[in-house]
């Protein structure tokens, strides 16, 4: 494997490949990428920008922040990046505004960061190894979302998980805060409602810059890019680890690509990892956020300089903003970071037990008696237990774990479920030094306590009852794994494989396992357990319906469908803002959001005629309904057609009208 890198490294030097030439070489590759998956020039080459300045910041960034490898400073500046791309989107700044500020950090870069990236030009070539490689395997596991535009364009059966609708939506929503204030993605005009936006900036700005699709944004750049960063982010976390070794910092997150235990006929694909990464994209950037800070944490206490008070105070800072990256990821992350900081600071054992003890303290104060406000429920009372583990059960299909169904079962089924042979990690255990031990008896014992002690939120949210005890489980296991796995190998095998080009083949090997799952099940990898209907079929007629809303709206206008487009179906493809979207009305909905849905239900029960001028004194301007049986008939009054000859009328029976301004 040092080898292989020695080769990069090699042509690097020679071609001296200096800072710019090396960032413009990322962007242009992460560029032809998109024109790839996308066919979409014109992204691609908006591509291009971001990237570039991220990679000339990388160096920079690296060595003010103390992250072992460049692949640590380049995931810090693309998270970066996207939290000012999506700060600038909320804001509503135009899409060339931002690009002008791009530009201009840029220019900086050149003078400030490039010559720190230039003197360390050929240390990149593990960074760029690892992403290519990971790039070939995620071109096979991609394969339902790189055809997805087409499966969509011809209406029938779809592979993609239905939250992307919701998530294209998103993007949309937030790409037209220069037309109109952003708002809850559930009606024009609402107040915008706490969420994770920070991951959507980059595609939100690409296509305010080139009219894409946001829903084929999501598929084609937002996913895969949060991907690469958590294997990027992996990668530092083992250059952290073992240094000594740095192959490892290739080799074994490139094992991520390897088959799940769900893949694996554990029969439990609703702990799948490869399918709950891929339906909730989010949940990686997370990920990549949590690998960066455990990485940097570990940094701290290796140098016993730093003031634990300015550790505590940077961490809590960074924890704060990483909740709006992937919140169910960091409530379980920055938790046991706390702990690990307190369990292992330098000093006497009695310190880090008073800290860690006063620390148990009021985490259970708070898991008991004090929710926080804008969060699910956290509340410790073993709800996991009763109402997780038998959904559990209700989702077991045919497998390996299908005997297991006794309560006492329930963690064992849990770890095998989601880890599968990423167990054998546990034989780390003698050879990692006792922080690692440390860590990882935290990461399990965390995982645990989540899914089988708290109580699912049933109180009704943005979310499923059971979101905290299950997405955590996209960030256990590669941190499970990312933090065993250099210590599985003893140091001779190590150093063995670092001397000889059995370290190239042993990495050849593992890319070539990852591709060959990739493409046994990548094209179902969304389909996820048997029970849950999350792939329902696309109908051709509303595909063209909205095809010609977005071909005919104008900006600024707004649309509303007569069901109320509770899947945002519509709103994704016609890329059209909506009045009301009746998507998770609650009890605990503000009291903005319960009166558009009054509205709403008002105006629908309205006669035809007086239904028309309700739409447009609401600013409608755009009405979808369908479908409906052949030929257009009398508009009964419990019908939702209007009396107007529709804009648009498809085969099979859906309509699009144009309401008079």
């Amino acid at each position: 494997m040092s080898s292989l890198i020695a080769h990069v490294k090699w042509w690097a030097e020679r071609g001296r490949l200096g800072s710019q030439g090396l960032a413009l070489l990322f962007g242009g590759a992460f560029g032809l990428a998109m024109s790839l998956v996308a066919w979409s020039p014109d992204v691609a080459l908006g591509l291009i920008l971001p990237i570039v300045v991220s990679v000339l910041w990388a160096e920079t960034l690296r060595a003010r922040a103390g992250f072992s490898s460049l692949a640590g400073g380049w995931v810090l500046a693309v998270l970066l990046l996207l939290a000012v791309l999506a700060g600038l989107g909320l804001l509503g700044v135009p899409a060339v505004v931002v690009a002008a500020i791009l530009i201009a950090v840029l220019g900086v870069g050149c003078y400030v960061a490039a010559p720190a990236l230039c003197n360390t030009a050929s240390s990149a070539a593990p960074l760029v190894l690892l992403l290519f490689l990971a790039s070939v395997a995620l071109l096979f596991w991609g394969e339902s979302a790189w055809t997805a535009s087409v499966s969509i364009a011809t209406g029938g059966q779809q592979k993609i998980w239905q939250d992307w609708y919701f998530h294209g939506a998103l993007i949309d929503m937030l790409a037209q805060g220069a037309v109109r204030p952003v708002h809850d993605l559930r009606g024009v005009g609402l107040p915008l409602a706490p969420y994770h936006y920070l991951s959507y900036g980059l595609p939100a700005w690409l296509e305010s810059l080139t009219g894409a699709s946001g829903l084929g944004l999501a598929l084609t750049l937002w996913w895969p890019l949060g991907l690469l960063l958590l294997v990027a982010a992996g990668s530092e976390w083992v250059a952290r680890l073992r240094p000594d070794f740095p192959w490892l910092a290739v080799l074994l997150p490139l094992m991520l690509f390897w088959p799940d235990a769900a893949a694996l006929g554990s029969g439990q694909r609703f702990l799948g990892w490869h399918w709950l990464q891929t339906i909730s994209p989010g949940s990686l950037y997370g990920c990549a956020a949590a690998l960066l800070l455990t990485s940097w944490l570990a940094g701290q206490w290796q140098c016993a300089t730093v003031a634990p008070s300015r550790t505590l105070l940077i961490m809590a800072g960074a924890l704060a903003v990483s909740m709006f990256f992937k919140a169910q990821i960091i409530l379980l992350a920055g938790p046991l970071l706390l702990f690990w900081w307190g369990g292992t600071l330098p000093g006497g054992g009695g310190r880090r037990r008073m800290l860690t003890g006063g620390m148990a303290i009021v985490a259970l104060v708070i898991l008991l008696w004090l929710p926080l406000p804008g969060l699910p429920l956290m509340r410790l009372g073993g709800g996991g237990w009763r109402e997780y583990w038998p959904a559990l059960l209700h989702l077991q299909e045919a497998g390996w774990l299908s005997g297991l169904r006794a309560g006492w079962m329930a963690p064992f089924v849990i770890l095998a479920g989601t880890l599968g042979w990423m167990l054998v990690g546990i034989l780390a255990w003698p050879r990692a030094p006792w922080p690692v031990r440390y860590w990882m008896l935290l990461l399990i014992g965390g995982y645990l306590l989540f899914a089988l002690g708290l109580d699912p939120d049933n109180r009704g949210g943005a979310g499923t009852p059971e979101e905290v005890q299950h997405r955590p489980l996209v960030w256990v296991l590669p941190m499970w794994w990312l933090t065993t796995g250099p210590f599985l190998f003893p140091d001779s095998v190590s150093g063995m494989l670092q001397r000889r080009w059995s370290g190239v083949l042993c990495t050849m090997m593992v890319v070539v396992v990852g591709c060959i799952a990739g493409a046994a099940f990548g094209p179902g990898v969304q389909r996820g357990p048997g029970s849950i209907a999350g792939t329902p079929a696309l109908s051709k007629g509303m595909v063209e319906a909205a095809a010609f809303i977005r071909k005919k709206a104008r900006a600024g206008d707004i649309c509303q469908n007569a069901d109320a487009d509770p899947q945002f179906r519509w709103a994704a493809l016609s890329q059209c803002a909506p009045y009301w979207i009746g998507f998770n009305l609650h009890a605990r909905s503000t009291g903005p959001v319960r009166e558009r849905a009054a509205e709403w239900l008002r105006i629908r029960g309205l006669p035809a005629v007086e239904r028309v001028e309700a739409f447009r004194r609401a600013g409608i301007r755009w009405y979808s309904a369908g479908p409906f049986p052949p030929g257009r008939g009398d508009v009964l009054p419990d019908d939702s057609r209007l009396p107007l000859t529709p804009a648009f009328q498809s085969g099979d029976g859906y309509v699009v009208y144009q309401i008079p301004s």
